[in-house]
């Protein structure tokens, strides 16, 4: 009989072995990093959940699809099929995520339950939604391909389209449909345009172009109620103001889709809490894009998302790594009169010059410091570089 104290035992070989990775959501965030870390391993496991058809397409050309000449079909660049196979990653489209179970580490959706080794929530966020008196079934929103598509089909034909939000998304919608004809109106609670964003000066600005080509304004105001009347529909205004519409689109902000990670017990405050890496307060689970509150700061851009990417699948493919997110302008899609800009962090005042009818608008904090920036006009746009360059280097002003 072999004893086996006789035997020299080998040093066990240890396999550095990837944990299949899930990640819930098709948007830019889901897709790009899925398609980052299949470029850095051709043999980890990626598997993609998403609640619709899972078409890969560009969400910033929503709000301007009528300028490129695109339809909701046109808009896309490629099917979930197509995608799947040429990279390798599983996709199930039409699937919701219902919960994450975190203790066995698997999800439980619509078709199933779903193990993970590493799991990124990807899940975007969803449009506001006002509460208004009436008939609000026809109040549309657009924040995906699919809203798109309906947008598009109850849109043939109308000439007059409301618009609720005075924001970001609401005057490059209003620039996008009053270029190609449609009477448009604007109401928001501002007192100027994308006042959160930009001084009332520039907005005041950005007001006046849009009016000149068919956008009305009704500021510091609100809808109180619609009724549909002979196929078109009487809103009534918070002070009291009648008008007549075709067509209702709510673009009044988004919120974080959180739900799912507060079901599962993760740290969530407006978004879901991350650090740096993008690891939630679970390690094994993280998030990314309009979802993800990085370091108490919700950025709902694409550049922070395509900073992130690298970081995060390094993160995910056991190569720890931080983001080291840097300044990007939000370029604003308002042909009309180009706009561009840094929003402002903290407490502050804006410093605002006119440049030959375009202007140009400085954020600085107590000790004078740059921290934001509004470049508008088209001329002012090809200085974007030197404001960046001047928040960089902590220059400061006596302003």
């Amino acid at each position: 009989m072999l004893d086996i104290t006789d035997v020299e035992l080998e040093e066990p070989i240890i396999v550095n072995v990837i944990e299949p990775i899930v990640i819930i959501g098709s948007g830019h965030a889901g897709y790009q990093l899925a398609a980052a870390l299949r470029n850095q391993s051709k043999d980890v496991s990626i598997t993609l959940f998403t609640a619709d058809d899972g078409a890969i397409y560009s969400k910033p050309s929503l709000s301007n699809a009528l300028a490129l000449g695109k339809d909701g079909q046109s808009l896309v660049r490629e099917t979930a099929l197509s995608w799947e196979q040429r990279l390798n990653v599983r996709v199930y489209p039409h699937t919701h995520v219902k919960f994450i179970d975190r203790v066995n580490k698997k999800i439980e959706t619509s078709i199933g339950e779903y193990p993970y080794g590493r799991l990124v929530l990807a899940t975007g966020a969803s449009p506001i939604i006002i509460p208004i008196q009436g008939d609000t079934s026809d109040v549309y929103s657009v924040n995906d391909l699919g809203d798109y598509r309906l947008f598009r089909e109850k849109l043939a034909g109308k000439q007059h389209v409301t618009i609720m939000g005075d924001g970001l998304i609401g005057c490059e919608f209003a620039n996008d449909l009053a270029a190609h004809g449609i009477k448009v109106t604007v109401v928001g609670l501002g007192q100027s345009a994308m006042g959160r964003l930009i001084p009332e000066e520039l907005g005041y600005a950005l007001q006046d172009a849009l009016s000149q080509i068919g956008v009305e304004w009704k500021l510091q105001n609100s809808i109180q109620s619609i009724k549909c009347v002979n196929e078109r529909y009487q809103v009534q205004l918070q002070d009291g103001q009648l008008l007549e519409t075709d067509l209702i689109l709510s673009a009044v902000g988004l919120r974080p889709n959180i739900s799912l990670a507060q079901t599962a017990g993760l740290n969530t405050a407006r978004g879901i809490c991350t650090s740096l890496d993008h690891r939630t307060s679970d390690t094994s689970i993280f998030a990314l894009g309009d979802c993800a509150e990085v370091e108490g700061q919700w950025m709902p851009y694409i550049s922070p998302i395509n900073q992130a990417i690298p970081a995060l699948a390094d993160n995910l493919l056991g190569k720890a790594q931080i983001t080291q997110l840097q300044d990007s302008p939000v370029i604003v899609k308002t042909p009309i009169l180009p706009l561009s800009l840094l929003p402002a962090v903290g407490d502050g005042k804006w410093h605002v010059e006119q440049h030959d009818g375009e202007w140009s608008a400085g954020f600085y904090d107590a000790s004078g410091k740059l921290t934001g920036f509004a470049l508008l006009g088209r001329q002012l746009q090809q200085t974007r570089s030197q404001w960046l360059a001047k928040l960089n280097s902590n220059q400061t002003s006596t302003v």
